[in-house]
């Protein structure tokens, strides 16, 4: 009994601070107070979360700090579109090992096409901004407009690290059903590594290329 009246004492003592205060300040000091204790119900709520973000970030800033002193480049970063074609780029190229037998198939598939070659012109090069390595062929071929079309359409579609770079068609005489096309087509591939000693297309590479061509 003695606890619910003290209980009671309190309660009445409370009210009538209130009624006090209300009577001082108006209404707008019980605003400010109500305000005041969600203030600080929310803090008391929404810091534990901060405090645990914040030794996240903490926790992140020591990791990639700790990469950059090991000279690792950081990870999880957002790739910009150029580095996400760039890598793509470099998915596509060729090995050294694959340029001889992309040379063939693509000799291979004049023949397949119905189309005449005389002979072939192969030359080097480097792109020291993409990181590859070409091997650039000129093919002139004799045959039917839509032979030669098919023909290139099958290099595209099965040689996905050949570009097609340049071509150029004449015909002699109108009532020929037969053009002359000269095609330039680029074999891109990766730069042959010095330890690699197995289908590296050395300094030879034009006289390696003619005879394939024979």
């Amino acid at each position: 009994m003695k606890r619910v009246s003290l209980l009671v004492d309190r309660l009445d003592r409370l009210r009538l601070s209130a009624e006090i205060g209300l009577h001082r300040h108006g209404p707008w000091w019980l605003l400010l107070a109500l305000s005041f204790c969600l203030l600080l119900v929310l803090a008391a709520t929404l810091l534990p979360a901060l405090h645990a973000d914040l030794a996240a970030a903490q926790g992140s800033l020591r990791a990639l700090q700790a990469r950059a002193a090991n000279g690792e480049a950081p990870t999880g970063a957002p790739q910009s579109a150029s580095e996400r074609h760039y890598q793509a780029f470099q998915e596509v190229l060729a090995e050294e090992s694959q340029v001889l037998a992309s040379i063939q198939a693509v000799l291979d598939l004049v023949a397949s096409h119905q189309l005449l070659s005389t002979h072939a012109e192969y030359q080097r090069g480097r792109d020291l901004q993409a990181q590859a390595d070409t091997l650039q062929m000129i093919v002139p071929v004799r045959g039917r407009y839509a032979d030669i079309r098919r023909w290139i359409e099958e290099i595209l579609a099965t040689q996905p690290f050949v570009a097609v770079d340049e071509l150029g068609f004449k015909r002699d005489e109108i009532a020929r059903n037969e053009v002359e096309a000269r095609v330039r087509l680029s074999i891109w591939h990766h730069p042959a590594r010095p330890a690699e000693g197995v289908g590296v297309l050395g300094a030879d590479a034009t006289e390696r290329a003619d005879e394939v061509n024979r």
